[in-house]
């Protein structure tokens, strides 16, 4: 038998594979198979056939394996090429399709944790898609920073929290209301932070409102808070530019917990902590006039400063 010449389709998928993710054999093998497929579903269902593909020369040949070889079957249906064609398409697409999610969910593992500039792409309800660093990337609504307000082209500071796989295809999860993604701010502003030289003990943080970053020198021969304050308050606000209107406190962390307590609940002065370890309650006491500010707006203050201490915070107004 002379072998079927399905020129453009199989020189398509040729080029198709020098700029796809899939290389040449890949796709070849994809295109037997499709073929295979195509003639036991069209012509008859016989488990020897095999196919033989040269996508260059756009040429695929029908063979029956048997104990003395490959034989050519000729196939007379009419038809056949174009099923063999549209099956090979389909299959290949297929392929492609499951080496982009491949890439995607690589991608994420690569990247997670990290901190990447992604472009607001378009709304899927209250989510948004994304161009996380030139991979699909999708910011769910409970993964967004409460109350901003998001356009298509605009850029936003993300961090990578996982790859999901979905049914046509997979993107890359991120988040702008992760802890993490204050510390990698601050990571990116301050050398000291990327030397060792400070390091960051804890983080409570209510996205869009206020975060509280516990920060130490290990080796206690430099300011943690001023270090990441910065000369004249201008690293912390480079990190709070890209928060809106989030306020960012740095609080220097203590091994003694009341200190901690007492350190966690700034802006206040805090005259005296008293630790009850039965109930693992901090007493903390305040000047009156100091005693709305250690509370905060609708109780904030103190319940960053508990999770911040993980300690149960208890607020009196002492003279």
């Amino acid at each position: 038998m002379v072998p079927e010449t399905v020129p453009d389709p199989l020189v398509a998928l040729h080029d198709l594979a020098l700029g796809a993710e899939l290389n040449e054999s890949d796709i070849t093998r994809a295109v037997e198979e499709a073929v295979v497929a195509a003639y036991r579903r069209s012509v008859e269902d016989d488990p020897s056939i095999v196919a033989r593909v040269d996508l260059a020369g756009g040429r695929w040949q029908v063979m029956r394996h048997t104990e003395e070889g490959d034989v050519p079957v000729d196939v007379t249906l009419p038809d056949f090429p174009r099923q063999a064609a549209a099956a090979a398409r389909q299959a290949v697409g297929e392929r492609l399709a499951e080496a982009g999610r491949r890439r995607v969910m690589e991608e994420a593992a690569e990247r997670h944790g990290q901190l990447i500039d992604a472009i607001v792409e378009r709304p899927a309800g209250p989510a948004w898609y994304v161009d996380a660093a030139g991979v699909p990337g999708f910011l769910p609504a409970e993964e967004q920073i409460p109350g901003e307000r998001l356009e298509r082209h605009q850029h936003l500071k993300v961090i990578v929290l996982e790859g999901r796989r979905r049914v046509h295809d997979a993107v890359v999860v991120v988040s702008r209301s992760h802890p993490l993604l204050l510390q990698r701010l601050l990571e990116q502003e301050v050398p000291e932070l990327q030397s060792g030289q400070v390091v960051i003990r804890g983080i409570a943080r209510e996205p869009g409102r206020r975060t509280k970053v516990a920060v130490e020198s290990p080796a206690a021969d430099i300011d943690p808070q001023g270090a990441c304050i910065g000369p004249r308050g201008v690293r912390q606000r480079a990190v709070t530019s890209e928060l809106g209107e989030e306020q960012v406190q740095i609080v220097a962390w203590s091994p003694d917990p009341a200190t901690y307590v007492a350190n966690a609940l700034i802006p206040a002065t805090v005259l005296d902590v008293e630790l009850d370890e039965a109930t693992h309650t901090a007493h903390a006491d305040v000047p009156p006039d100091q005693l709305s500010l250690a509370i905060g707006r609708s109780g904030e203050n103190a319940r960053l400063a508990a999770r911040l201490s993980g300690w149960r915070i208890d607020i009196r107004a002492k003279s």
